[in-house]
């Protein structure tokens, strides 16, 4: 697959997938008035079902990833902890995976996406539906991206 024979991904307003939604609303909890939540909010213990489905990335470049969970390892096939969030995925499918990483970043606010699963060529017909979650230590600058990740 070439960049110029990508699927559509598409931003959505909100998560769609039931644990999608759970995960942003746990994210929403954790965050309270503040603009986001930090990682140390976030216990997997709470949240344990949904660990299958979730990645953390870091937020400075290379953006390595800090976890992956099953689903997502068996569905690409490789676990990525510890390596640069666009290690192992097509050269066209890198920018895409550091746009959305960097928005979050920027804009500091939930991203959610749906559409292709592009970046892994031998299943680039399945359906995906992603949520980046920022979290911030000290409530400003965003250090983590807490993401979540359905396949259809």
């Amino acid at each position: 697959m070439t960049g110029t024979d990508q699927p559509p991904v598409a931003y959505i307003v909100a998560p769609r997938h039931p644990s999608l939604q759970t995960l942003y609303n746990y994210w929403l909890a954790k965050r309270g008035a503040r603009a986001m939540p930090a990682r140390a909010d976030i216990s997997p213990a709470e949240i344990k079902p949904l660990l299958p489905d979730i990645m953390i990335w870091s937020a400075t470049p290379p953006y390595v990833v800090r976890l992956v969970g099953d689903n997502i390892v068996r569905f690409v096939g490789v676990n990525n902890t510890g390596k640069p969030a666009t290690q192992g995925i097509p050269d066209e499918a890198a920018p895409t995976i550091i746009e959305v990483i960097e928005t979050v970043i920027k804009a500091k606010t939930p991203r959610f996406r749906v559409g292709k699963a592009f970046w892994t060529p031998n299943k680039a017909y399945r359906d995906f539906e992603a949520c980046f979650l920022p979290l911030s230590a000290d409530g400003e600058t965003v250090d983590m991206l807490l993401g979540g990740l359905k396949f259809d």
